[in-house]
């Protein structure tokens, strides 16, 4: 590849052309990049849990609510949710919800129905009717306080939290954005007057968490520039080649982000760490290439720029596109997973990557050439770094059994407890962090309201059952009543538990009657009472043809565990007692995040096989030797069984950002043993002997060899100021998993090469 510096030297104008014309092509994708939120744009369109739910918000309204809970008490403007106050800001807050675009419904203390038996029957009561506060209603909160279909779900068991429930018409990232924010500028009217409000449900914990994570993101990036360019600064001794290079960097960010927008691709949660990633990555081969510069001119007085430019592309070239090319293809195995998120940043990070490495060895020297002239620096850390490298080599060369016999039990050891112990979960409490306004709003709906997930279950009915039917009926409370024993999960709703309880209204309210009809005609004429005081209740429940019915629940976040075991344990509840040929589909936020987690951990198993199968075939290429191949996949190895190992081994489970680690570490921690093994072979090649090469290739490549793991471990430090723990924590393990593989190629991948060459000698 050092032919396309050579290009770029000979013909600048018309390279300078070229680039400038990518840049305005590609500059005008990135006004087409938009943010999105939520299960829907990470799992993917056409994921079979977000189908699901679209099936069941396309059919019974439901089932993907925003919900809003305010607060009662002191120092507050009510005291009960039922006091005057509170409910008359419910009924204007519900009123100007309702006029926002994409929204279905909206049920809240001050609209939601009160069935009351009356002379005539039945009544549907309101506590605000004729825009006021119905007279009686202290006695409709004690009917309330009592009703399965009230409680927890609108209003809290000792009446101090009360919620507003809002259900979008589709669960789209656009739909969550402008509903979200719609409803946060409705809410600040009264916020004014004291209320204190708590956002929950899917599109304001993601709107809120992803806004927090770009923010924190936008802040770190300015900080990740400045240690770079210093790490940059220190190895060069140059302000110019410093900013020089981090300008390169900047220009195929700008193309990476252009070529997301013209792919028409979201930047989802995911993709917010693209920008940081891609200079992280992307900076390596500038400080080879600017490593081998400073040689060249050292080795050789009077060279002019150009000439040594072409020599320090010659010199690294290779090897830095062979490293290009194993970051981008270990990246690129992401694109075998189940989940959108993940196949997007397979796809524009190797992208980000392939560039970076394009515009080095174009732009970068050309650049270069283009600074005002520098003398020749005077760097006296080169005067230390011989006899460093010595002593490393010769560390490795007597040590070289311990050393091995220390990885081998590494392997083992942390082997076992990632291979046994290493989960897949997600704690957004954590993810989160503590301080954030959704963790906030969840534990405040545990503590006073319950389940802060739903759990919803849509059954359909084989062809000729009748809903109606008391065999019908009858199998539904089986399979429902049975459902409220499980733990963690709320007592179920459905159009059971209404038939139910217009049965007792209709009967003075006499407990003995809260039970479906004992015929198909009473329980039709049941269900057409529902309709006829309140058609959207109904609709929420039982579909129009009546083939559909919905099944609710609430439930605490609970780990992946808990959670599969409960949806396990409804699944086989489901095959108990319901009849033949009647099918559930669960769905809801309780059940796509079980998907979700299942499928991150999928991601996790297929990404690191597919890298590190792929990495050692191109790297055996390269070498052309599968046993240094081999022998470089070791100090990349270890670091990753090292990490994974000691979170399995602690109980730290594998969230979104954190299983990636294997895939990314194998992908970029290879590039030091790519460099020093190259020269390594060079020089092998030429002659020397085995501890030759070795010792010449490190003291080659060793301070470059430093200086890119260094800049990528403090990189990667700088995601731990990201809102997001998981990101934070992401940065963090890479950071010493980086650290772990630079101690590993300078140790441990010179001593297996003297090890196997000892032991040939003494086969031999």
């Amino acid at each position: 590849m050092h032919r396309l510096t050579d290009f770029s030297l000979r013909r600048p104008w018309l390279t300078l052309g070229g680039l400038l014309a990518l840049t305005g092509v590609l500059g005008l994708g990135i006004p087409r990049v938009e943010p999105a939120f939520g299960f829907r744009v990470l799992l993917g369109e056409g994921h079979p849990a977000i189908v699901a739910l679209d099936r069941m918000v396309e059919e019974f309204s439901g089932g993907y609510p925003i919900q809003i809970a305010w607060e009662c008490g002191h120092g507050l403007p009510c005291q009960t949710v039922f006091d005057e106050a509170s409910l008359m800001m419910a009924d204007a807050l519900t009123r100007e919800i309702l006029v926002l675009p994409n929204v279905t419904s909206v049920v809240g203390p001050a609209n939601s129905v009160i069935l009351v038996a009356d002379d005539e029957g039945i009544t549907a009561r309101h506590f605000v009717e004729e825009g006021a506060r119905a007279k009686d209603f202290r006695l409709l909160a004690e009917r309330v306080l009592q009703d399965p279909f009230w409680l927890d779900d609108l209003v809290s068991a000792d009446g101090r939290a009360g919620v507003i429930v809002v259900q979008p018409a589709d669960g789209r990232s656009q739909t969550d954005l402008k509903l979200t924010d719609g409803i946060d500028d409705l809410l600040n009217t009264f916020r004014a007057q004291g209320f204190r409000f708590h956002l929950m449900g899917d599109a304001p914990e993601t709107v809120s968490a992803g806004r927090a994570l770009s923010e924190s993101t936008n802040t770190l990036i300015p900080v990740l520039a400045l240690v770079i360019a210093l790490i940059l600064y220190a190895l060069t001794r140059s302000w110019q080649q410093a900013l020089t290079a981090m300008a390169t960097m900047g220009l195929a960010l700008l193309w990476t982000l252009g070529l997301l927008g013209w792919l028409g691709w979201p930047q989802d949660g995911m993709l917010e760490v693209l920008a940081p990633l891609v200079v992280i990555v992307g900076v390596c081969d500038a400080v080879h290439l600017l490593s081998a510069y400073a040689a060249a001119r050292k080795e050789e007085a009077g060279i002019s720029v150009h000439a040594a430019l072409r020599a320090a592309a010659r010199d690294v070239s290779s090897a830095c596109l062979m490293t290009t090319l194993t970051s981008a293809l270990a990246f690129a195995s992401f694109t075998t997973s189940d989940l959108d998120t993940f196949v997007r940043f397979g796809v524009v990070l190797p992208a980000g990557v392939l560039t970076c490495f394009f515009l080095t060895f174009s732009l970068l020297p050309l650049a270069i050439t283009l600074l005002p002239p520098e003398p020749e620096p005077v760097n006296r850390a080169a005067d230390i770094w011989r006899p460093v490298m010595s002593s490393i080599i010769e560390t490795a060369s007597r040590r070289a059994t311990p050393l091995l016999t220390a990885v081998f039990v590494c392997l083992s050891v942390f082997g076992y407890g990632w291979a046994v112990y290493l989960r897949a979960d997600t704690d957004w409490m954590e993810a989160f962090g503590e301080s954030s306004d959704v963790v906030q709003a969840i534990s405040f709906t545990e503590a006073s309201l319950g389940g802060s997930e739903t759990l919803e279950l849509d059954i359909a009915l084989p062809p000729g059952v009748q809903i109606e039917a008391p065999a019908t009926l009858s199998s539904l409370a089986r399979f429902s009543d049975g459902l409220s024993e499980l733990e963690h999960l709320s007592d179920p709703e459905s159009i059971l538990g209404l038939i139910r309880q217009i049965n007792r209204v209709l009967h003075g309210d006499k407990s003995e009657y809260y039970r479906i009809g004992l015929s198909v005609s009473e329980n039709a004429e049941l269900i057409e009472l529902i309709a006829f005081d309140d058609p959207e209740t109904l609709g929420r429940w039982l579909s129009l043809d009546r083939s559909r019915l919905r099944i609710s629940m609430n439930s605490r976040m609970v780990a992946k565990g808990p959670r599969a075991k409960i949806l396990d344990e409804v699944m086989r509840r489901a095959k108990r007692d319901l009849p033949e040929g009647w099918h559930v589909q669960m769905t809801g936020e309780f059940a796509i995040h079980r998907d979700w987690i299942r499928d991150v951990q999928s991601t996790q198993f297929r990404s690191f096989p597919i890298a590190f199968f792929i990495v050692f075939i191109l790297v055996s290429l390269f070498l052309k030797s599968w046993k240094l191949g081999l022998a470089a996949m070791v100090p990349t190895l270890l670091p990753v069984v090292v990490v994974l190992g000691a979170m399995g081994w602690v109980g730290m489970p594998l969230d979104v950002a954190r299983a990636m680690i294997a895939a990314v570490v194998i992908g970029i921690g290879v590039d030091d043993a790519i460099h020093l093994l190259s020269q390594y072979a060079y020089r092998r090649n030429a002659g020397a002997t085995i501890h030759e090469a070795m010792s010449g290739a490190l003291q080659h490549t060793g301070r470059a060899i430093v200086t890119t793991s260094l800049a990528l471990a403090l990189g990667f430090l700088t995601l731990m100021m990201s809102a997001w723990q998981t990101v934070a924590s992401f940065g963090f393990f890479v950071a010493i998993a980086i650290t772990g593989g630079l101690v590993a190629t300078l140790l441990v991948l010179p001593a297996l090469i003297f090890g196997l060459a000892e032991a040939k000698e003494g086969h031999g």
